[in-house]
Formats: structure tokens, C-alpha cells, sequence
């Protein structure tokens, strides 16, 4: 590693040689000139700081090994270099202490052999000396090694801090708005993927879980954008590369599309439960056009799947995938925002939550994988399609439900790769 961060700071000093031999041509008098010479005095600092960044790291790692030879004190005592050859040093002390201490336990076990069917007081007097000789010995390696972490531990210190001093305060270092961004980009992408993923797993709570799976996709969808944003100040100055701007974005879009999926899967239900009421209800049941092109539509619906649902129309689909976005700039969005945190924050919401939890027979046989509202219209679903044998397409509903929940999971989970401080939780 210091070799190459070595070879980095050649060429950067090579470069930073070129554009002042090319700047200070005297010939070249003109407004390009005076224009390339002004922008080359801004651009040849920052190179040098680079130059200067990589050289010191590359004196603190080091690009030889010296070694020093010697015996154990010889080795204690030398003076340190770089981390290199310092890290060389430990690892030859902590070798020898290695071979010190394998001698001595095997001439403890050779003794203790011995012990055994010694017969004689002098004897045994004797090979219990030489067991107690290996344990100093041991004792001794061990002693060693820790001096050998010592001295490995003091060299790395060393080369971190030569390391810290050269980019504390250079011409590359992040302004204060730059260090802030980048902080609030982190801070920001952290909490949309937890209250993402979050906003998934109360939906099923009764009552109050549409309301806090609401708040909790609105925030993440806030802070998401945000955090794409600071990303793409960041990005506008340079202190950011085009895959953190393209993580940022896809985050974002990931966060809403999740949700969208969820609204699909909801939307779904709704328009199934809807038909089954209207050809429950209707008055010529079985021979009636609208019953007949409901039943025909519940069929397709049930069928086919989700790739049916994903196949209405292009503008119906495009709405409702945006529809998680467009809550954000519009008026009714944040009245909606508003009305879930009035049933969140209500006692009697959590104490209707508590009974229906109960009355349905605890947590365990409450939990869904879809959220309260799409829960209540399978089970009403469930019942009035027993009504209509006829409908097979109907079997099909509550998969296709599920899957079209299980994607939004997917897609929102998916958030938790793409933020690094999240990313360990896989």
C-alpha cells in the first residue's frame, strides 16, 4: 500500500510540474491564456494538497521494510520508522516468542511424562524444577507478545495521526456545509429506510395501523427526499459521484413504490369486495348484463393474478404508482397526513386497537402480512364468494393480494441494501 500511494504522490508531483511549466508561459498572452493561468493557480493548490496527502500517508505506512535485526532488546528499543517496518518488528518478536513458548511446553509435557514414573525424590525434584523452568519460559512469551502489540499498536497510532494532521485542514478538505450535507444525506437516508420498512410492518394493527403506516411511508418519503437532494448539492460541488446521486434518487423511488404497491394491493381488494357487494345486491342475480360483466371482470380478476391488476389501464396504473409522491405537494395529501395523526394520537384509538387485537384472539392471530383495511375486505370477501361457486377466478384473490403486498415489501426493504449504515442488518 505505501508503494502505490508512493507512486500516486510521484505522479501528482509530475503533474502539479506540468500545469505550472504550461501556466507560466509567457508567450501565450492572451484572454484564453490569462483565463487558463487564473483557473490553473486554483486547480495546481488543490493538487498539491492531494500530492501532499498521499505522500505523507505513504512515509507513514512505509514502502520498504527496514529491519533491524538484533536480539529481543535490540528489537524492544530500536527506534520506530514506519508502520511497515514497526509492524515487521512486532511480528518477528511475536514469532520468536511463539517458538520460545512451543520449546518450553513441549519440555513441561516431556517432564511431567517423566514425574510420572520417576521413583527417586532428587529426581522428581529435579523434572518439577524444569516443569516450573517451561512455565517461566511461557510466561516469559507472553510478555513478549504483549510488548510486540505495544510496539504494533504505537505504529498504527503513529501513522493515523501523520494521517489526520496532513487532511485536517488542507485545500481538499470539506467545507462546513459540505460536511453537513453529507451528514444530513446519511442521517436523512437512515431514517426514511427504518420508517419505511416500519410503515410496513404496523398496517396490520386494527384501527390505528393504517393511520401509523401513513405517518411513518410520509416521513420516509420526506426524508428520502431530502437526503436525494443534500445528495445532489454534493453531488453539483464535487463531493459526490453520479452512483451516490443515482443511489439517492432509487431510494427515493423506492420508498414510494413500495408504498404504491401496497395502495395497489388495497385498491385490489376494494374493487373485488365491490363487485361481489353490487352482484350480492343485485336484483336479477345470475341473468342480469352488470351481473353477468361482474362476474365475468371478478373472474379475470382472480385468475389472472397480479399481472392482471398491473395491466389496467396506463393512466389508472400511473396514478396510483405516483400517488404516494403527489401526496407530498398536494393539499389533500398532508389533510390526509393530518387525519392519521389525529387517530394516532388519540387514547381511544389504541384502546380500540387493544380490543380488536383481543376480540381476534391476541397478537399472533392478528398479525398480516397485508395491513387492516385489505384484511377487512379479504374477510368480507371470504364469506359473499362462498355465494357464487361459479366465480373460480375468486380462489385467487387473496394471493394475488399478498403478492402484490409482497412485492411492496420487497421494493422498500430493497432501501436497506442501498444505505451502507443500514446495510449490516441483512
Amino acid at each position: 500500500m505505501g508503494k502505490k500511494l508512493k507512486k500516486t504522490a510521484e505522479e501528482l508531483e509530475r503533474q502539479v510540474k506540468n500545469l505550472k511549466a504550461i501556466s507560466e508561459v509567457d508567450s501565450w498572452d492572451s484572454e484564453a491564456g490569462r483565463e487558463f493561468r487564473k483557473r490553473a493557480e486554483g486547480s495546481t493548490g488543490k493538487l498539491e494538497a492531494a500530492r501532499k496527502r498521499y505522500a505523507t500517508a505513504a512515509a507513514a505506512l512505509g514502502d520498504t521494510v527496514v529491519d533491524v535485526g538484533g536480539s529481543y532488546a535490540d528489537k524492544v528499543h530500536a527506534s520506530p520508522t514506519d508502520y511497515a517496518s514497526d509492524l515487521n518488528r512486532a511480528q518477528q518478536i511475536a514469532d520468536q516468542a511463539l517458538k520460545e513458548a512451543q520449546a518450553a511446553e513441549d519440555d513441561k509435557r516431556a517432564a511431567g511424562t517423566k514425574l510420572a514414573d520417576a521413583e527417586d525424590d532428587s529426581k522428581k525434584k529435579d523434572l518439577e524444577d524444569q516443569q516450573k523452568a517451561a512455565d517461566d519460559v511461557v510466561k516469559a512469551a507472553q510478555e513478549k507478545i504483549e510488548e510486540a502489540k505495544r510496539i504494533r499498536d504505537a505504529a498504527a497510532k503513529r501513522a493515523c495521526d501523520a494521517i489526520d494532521e496532513v487532511i485536517s485542514d488542507d485545500a481538499l478538505k470539506d467545507g462546513f456545509w459540505d460536511s453537513l450535507l453529507d451528514d444530513l444525506a446519511d442521517i436523512t437516508g437512515t431514517i426514511a429506510t427504518v420508517c419505511g420498512v416500519l410503515s410496513l410492518m404496523v398496517g396490520w394493527i386494527p384501527v390505528i395501523g393504517q393511520a401509523l403506516a401513513g405517518i411513518l411511508g410520509t416521513i420516509a418519503l420526506v426524508m428520502s427526499l431530502v437526503g436525494f437532494i443534500c445528495t445532489a448539492v454534493l453531488y453539483m460541488r464535487g463531493n459526490a459521484d453520479l452512483m451516490d446521486l443515482g443511489e439517492a434518487a432509487l431510494g427515493f423511488l423506492m420508498i414510494g413504490v413500495g408504498k404504491a404497491f401496497s395502495k395497489l394491493a388495497g385498491k385490489y381488494a376494494g374493487t373485488v369486495l365491490k363487485r361481489l357487494t353490487r352482484m350480492k345486491s343485485s336484483k336479477t342475480p345470475g341473468i342480469g348484463k352488470a351481473f353477468k360483466r361482474d362476474r365475468q371482470k371478478l373472474n379475470k380478476l382472480g385468475s389472472q393474478g397480479f399481472t392482471k391488476v398491473l395491466s389496467m389501464t396506463p393512466k389508472e396504473l400511473g396514478k396510483t404508482m405516483a400517488s404516494p409522491f403527489t401526496e407530498l405537494v398536494t393539499k389533500s395529501g398532508w389533510k390526509g397526513f393530518a387525519d392519521n395523526a389525529k387517530t394516532v394520537f388519540n387514547p381511544s384509538s389504541w384502546r380500540g386497537a387493544k380490543e380488536a387485537i383481543t376480540a381476534n384472539g391476541g397478537v399472533a392471530k392478528s398479525v398480516s402480512l397485508v395491513d387492516a383495511e385489505v384484511a377487512a375486505s379479504l374477510k368480507s370477501i371470504k364469506p359473499m364468494a362462498a355465494n357464487f361457486p361459479n366465480i373460480p377466478g375468486l380462489n385467487g384473490v387473496k394471493t394475488t393480494v399478498n403478492v402484490l403486498t409482497g412485492i411492496g415489501y420487497a421494493v422498500t426493504g430493497g432501501n436497506i441494501y442501498l444505505d451502507e449504515n443500514t446495510r449490516p442488518a441483512l
